[in-house]
């Protein structure tokens, strides 16, 4: 690993983090799905055990800082969901391969997006809640990207709620479905002390966030979610394919 971290990959890796720090801080999503790619060409075993510690660090950040934003109303029906989906999912692993799961949450991922262009409004109610964090904590377990499903649901929302609600989510989550890989003997101590490595250059990048931060309160909440989320889908898409 040390090997890793002084190599040319290793400053690749370096930079990602960075990258993916300061969108997670901005938006309260998007680190795993700027992150965990380029890691996994580097070494699979960093996903998805390492990837989602390290999601998980740098989303106790983000709730931290707004932590009076944070809407408890649409954490607690989300993360019912989320239990649910993270059990499951840890007990699925090995029963399709990793490319089949990553093309079929990437083509649900497209479809909502394209649902949302086309006219469709979605909202935080009680049931998108509950839903998107049931279809997160399926994908983010397996497949370390996760957060679309959520952030389609804030798409109309204010920024202020969206990025603290969202950081908060993938706390409980990351820590659920930490512990459902735990169980199934998918994440080890070995993988805590990878994700501990990596932590510097992603909490440097979410140091440098305030002032994106501005521009996602600016109106421009629902044209950064559909962007990411198409981007999220076309990662997906292309580890299944390659």
């Amino acid at each position: 690993m040390i090997d890793m971290v002084l190599s040319w990959p290793g400053l690749a890796a370096a930079i990602a983090l960075l990258a993916a720090g300061a969108i997670q801080g901005s938006t309260g999503f998007g680190f795993n799905m700027l992150a965990a790619p380029l890691l996994a060409l580097i070494d699979p075993a960093l996903v998805p055990g390492p990837m989602l510690m390290l999601a998980t660090i740098v989303s106790i950040g983000g709730a931290w800082r707004e932590f009076d934003d944070v809407n408890r109303r649409d954490l607690g029906y989300s993360l019912s969901g989320r239990v649910v989906a993270a059990s499951l999912a840890a007990f699925c692993i090995g029963l399709m391969s990793p490319q089949v799961f990553s093309a079929l949450f990437g083509l649900a991922v497209l479809a909502a997006v394209v649902l949302s262009l086309s006219g469709l409004n979605i909202y935080p109610t009680p049931r998108n809640l509950f839903t998107a964090g049931t279809v997160s904590g399926f994908m983010g377990t397996l497949t370390s990207i996760g957060s679309a499903p959520m952030a389609l649901v804030y798409q109309n929302a204010e920024g202020a709620r969206m990025r603290a609600t969202l950081n908060a989510f993938f706390v409980v989550g990351g820590l659920i479905s930490i512990a459902a890989l735990a169980l199934a003997g998918r994440f080890s101590w070995h993988d805590a002390g990878i994700a501990l490595l990596l932590t510097p250059p992603a909490m440097l990048g979410f140091l440098f966030s305030g002032w994106t931060r501005r521009l996602v309160d600016k109106g421009q909440v629902k044209r950064l979610v559909l962007a990411v989320s198409t981007l999220s889908a076309a990662v997906l898409l292309w580890r299944a394919i390659f």
